[in-house]
């Protein structure tokens, strides 16, 4: 398997190579048997949008009195201490408004809360997807307890050998983790965390605001002045642009979060002679030289927009966080499914994107607060021959049926398998 692998990664640098030199030389169905027989499924969905979440809105009528605000959640925040809060807005009595959410496909019961201003939760639930919902006093609902409910999080996995294919399929090469709230209708925070990176290649990373130009935004502030590391010994070589805010190539706004992975979730791992130690960090269950922990971190932003109401634009389908790395003598990027053939802030397709199009993808949006990505060289999952394996593999519930039928397993991101994930 090796040695065939080997053979995989050689082919492709030929067909591609020759494609840099002379683009009519590039042979996309001797790139597509090679990702098929790489690929950890026999079957792949022609269809696969790879699309773990859809996006609604709700009109949401109140008749709580002393009402302070309201929130939209996964779960009822008095049963369970795992509701995430998709969506939140300041609500007066009687006041009926208009909410836009984003969720996992596997949630189907939603609740809507109206909190007053002593800390009350009215609850009323109402099924994904619904017109409106009623929010009614709930007299048991004063002193009652509530568990806090979590920012919704998003989890973006990378595998960084697009367009070659992955040696393990295991998404961890890079893994960020994305949270927003509306602050108000002009301004909108992004929590951004590096977890993991599960590489010894250089990675860097930047947040494209898909439809806002870069001329729609008054100012990008770093919250506390805090940000992800950078290499003072030899500077920048990727994203070489320091600014914080960037213009992508067809004017859109691009948030630059980093230039060097393992540099951004380790600030010390430059060694003595100004090299950096390209460890693999939060991807094993020990720590040696080669397999490091490091904490978490993560960076918030505002974004303030010069017009009322571009903040509630930006949903989760509008952000497209991408990571950049060289490969065949060119600075590619590798991006979520829905944007996978732009180019954002580098051109390496020689004006020939559609000979990517191929089905495949580097890149997993998964929406859900306590994913648990796969260890180091354990695939996210595969079906083959009707066999499963992989980190998620659970019959009825496992990625590999979710790849093979999109509209099959789409809540395996919660059946990790113990000893195979992070």
């Amino acid at each position: 398997m090796k040695k065939y692998a080997t053979f995989v990664s050689f082919a492709l640098v030929l067909v591609l190579t020759a494609s840099s030199c002379n683009k009519d030389l590039f042979d996309k169905n001797v790139v597509q048997e090679i990702l098929d027989y790489s690929f950890h499924n026999d079957t792949l969905d022609a269809y696969h949008t790879w699309r773990l979440m859809s996006e609604h809105y709700i009109q949401v009528k109140n008749t709580v009195s002393n009402s302070d605000r309201v929130l939209l959640l996964t779960a009822d925040p008095h049963e369970s201490e795992q509701a995430e809060l998709l969506a939140e807005q300041t609500i007066n009595d009687g006041e009926t408004i208009t909410m836009d959410y984003s969720v996992h496909l596997a949630q189907q019961q939603l609740y809507a809360a109206v909190v007053t201003k002593d800390g009350a939760y009215h609850v009323s639930g109402f099924t994904k997807g619904d017109a409106s919902v009623t929010v009614e006093t709930d007299d048991s609902a004063e002193g009652r307890r509530v568990y806090a409910p979590s920012p919704q999080e998003v989890y973006y996995c990378f595998c960084n050998g697009f367009p070659q294919p992955s040696t393990s399929w295991d998404f961890n090469d890079l893994v960020l983790r994305l949270s927003r709230s509306i602050i108000d209708e002009y301004t909108l925070r992004l929590n951004v965390t590096l977890v993991a990176v599960g590489t010894n290649v250089q990675e860097a990373a930047a947040l494209r605001l898909v439809g806002i130009n870069y001329d729609e935004i008054e100012s990008l502030t770093c919250i506390n002045d805090k940000k992800f590391g950078v290499n003072n010994s030899s500077g920048r070589t990727i994203i070489t642009d320091k600014d914080d805010l960037l213009c992508s190539r067809n004017g859109e706004a691009v948030i630059n979060l980093f230039d060097d992975a393992h540099i951004a979730i380790n600030s010390n791992s430059i060694d003595e002679t100004a090299q950096v130690v390209r460890a693999y960090y939060n991807v094993g269950n020990s720590t040696n030289a080669a397999y490091m922990y490091a904490n978490e971190v993560t960076v918030g932003y505002l974004v303030k927009f010069k017009k009322a109401g571009r903040a509630k634009y930006v949903t989760f389908d509008k952000l497209d966080p991408f990571m950049a790395y060289n490969y065949n003598s060119a600075i590619w990027e590798i991006h979520k499914y829905a944007y996978k053939l732009d180019e954002v802030l580098f051109e390496y397709y020689s004006g020939n994107p559609f000979n990517y199009n191929n089905g495949y993808t580097w890149a997993l949006e998964i929406p859900y607060s306590w994913f648990r990505y796969p260890l180091q060289g354990i695939s996210m999952g595969s079906y083959k021959n009707g066999v499963i394996f992989g980190a998620y593999r659970e019959r009825g519930h496992s990625f590999g049926e979710w790849a093979a039928h999109s509209d099959k397993a789409t809540d395996w991101y919660l059946y990790p398998m113990k000893g195979a994930v992070y």
